[in-house]
């Protein structure tokens, strides 16, 4: 798969490459028993009748996964929209890999995120250093068109202020 250190493609424009078009049919048509395109229509369609809307205010439980309503893994999603945007998590590493986990299920393929990596001493003295050092590595390694930065729990409960200090 022709990625190269030196010049490191954006994942836009990575998957799009014969080598990965070809992966992903393969996966998609032996893997994840897809339903034919003719019932994906039809059931599009039935989305958007009456009785799809009846049936869905009808409905008295509900059942909310907590992960999924994780705020920075959210601002992830949305900067992953963007064509050539890079999502920098000012945060923990294992923040960012559990994110980094749940959007590649989501997606069903690798997804790209930056952290800040911040530590103990980080949370008690602050992570700016962190957070200015790993943009420019992360923008030295990427050339993305734009990062989007988002914190975790740790920066906002520490009150990590996110610009340069006089």
């Amino acid at each position: 798969m022709p990625q190269n250190p030196e010049k490191i493609v954006d994942h836009v424009d990575l998957f799009k490459q014969p080598e990965y078009t070809e992966l992903f049919e393969n996966k998609r048509k032996n893997f994840e028993g897809a339903h034919s395109a003719e019932e994906v229509e039809r059931v599009s369609e039935w989305t958007k009748t009456w009785e799809y809307r009846e049936k869905n205010f009808a409905r008295e439980a509900l059942t909310v996964n907590p992960a999924k309503g994780c705020q920075p893994v959210g601002a992830m999603f949305a900067a992953l929209g963007f064509e050539g945007t890079l999502p920098f998590v000012q945060g923990s590493q294992g923040c960012v890999a559990y994110f980094r986990t749940h959007l590649s299920r989501h997606y069903k393929e690798p997804c790209s995120a930056v952290s800040s990596s911040m530590t103990e001493d980080a949370a008690v003295f602050g992570g700016l250093n962190n957070m200015i050092e790993g943009m420019q590595v992360a923008y030295q390694l990427y050339k993305p068109k734009m990062i989007a930065v988002c914190t975790t729990c740790m920066a906002e409960v520490i009150g990590e202020k996110l610009g340069y200090q006089r």
